[in-house]
Formats: structure tokens, C-alpha cells, sequence
């Protein structure tokens, strides 16, 4: 079994930084886009994964992280951490970096709450909604 995975919920501006990915293979093309995160290390915790993963993959270091949810899937436990936004464009690194081809594409990109169709696992969708717009239909997190 895989290990659990932290993951990075980014806001800025109201709108939610996802890694995007275009995949073609024999069975077609994919495009779909996931928030940045992946597992946790041994004796790591999901904060410090959330936090790594984060540089790992977008080169965005921030210095904080806030337990939002956690979701079980399959067994595997995935922990949704608030990160506080570092600022700064993203630059892809880490594994989508160095698997990048011109069949199996990475890049980023700032959904808004009306905009998350995408975002996988589509279980999330809500979720991420909720985050992005508070009960009165404002932005329900401040950039910062």
C-alpha cells in the first residue's frame, strides 16, 4: 500500500493553486488537474509533507501549514493542510519535472470557485469550493 499523502491548499486572490497535467497514451488523452501534495516520509508529519511537497513540486516555500480535512480513500488516508501562500510564481520541479514530455505535461494553474470541474478526485469538487467561497459568497479564505 502506498503511504498516506499531504497535500497543499494554496489560496490567493480567491482562486486555488492546482498542478495541471495533459497525459497521452494508448488509451487516449487525459487532462486534469490535482492540488500539490504527495506521500508522507516516514517520521514526517502531514504539515512537514504538505510544506516539502509544495517546494518539491512548485518551488513555493511557505512556513506554515493548518489541518483543513482529512479524506480516506481505498485505505489511504489523504490530509488537506492550509498553506499559507508563499507568493511568487510556481516552477515545476521534483518528479513532474523530471518525467515532463510531450506526452505527459505539467503546469499550474488559480482556479476559481466556478472552475473546478477539472480537479481530481472529483469527490474534492465541493469541498475546495467551500474553501474558496464562504457562506455569504465571499472569498471564504484570506490570501494570507
Amino acid at each position: 500500500m502506498s503511504p498516506d499523502r499531504a497535500v497543499a491548499v494554496v489560496v490567493r486572490g480567491g482562486r486555488l493553486l492546482v498542478v495541471t497535467r495533459h497525459r497521452v497514451d494508448p488509451t487516449g488523452v487525459s487532462d486534469y488537474v490535482v492540488l500539490p501534495g504527495g506521500g508522507i516520509e516516514p517520521g514526517e508529519t502531514p504539515e512537514q509533507a504538505a510544506l516539502r511537497e509544495l517546494a518539491e513540486e512548485t518551488g513555493l516555500v511557505a512556513d506554515h501549514a493548518v489541518p483543513l480535512a482529512v479524506r480516506t480513500d481505498g485505505g489511504r488516508t489523504a490530509h488537506y493542510l492550509r498553506v499559507t501562500d508563499p507568493g511568487g510564481d510556481p516552477v515545476l520541479g521534483g518528479p513532474e519535472a523530471v518525467h515532463q514530455s510531450a506526452s505527459n505535461r505539467y503546469g499550474f494553474g488559480w482556479l476559481g470557485p466556478d472552475d473546478l470541474a477539472p480537479l481530481r478526485p472529483a469527490e474534492l469538487r465541493a469541498v475546495a469550493r467551500a474553501w474558496l467561497v464562504g457562506s455569504d459568497g465571499h472569498v471564504g479564505f484570506p490570501d494570507r
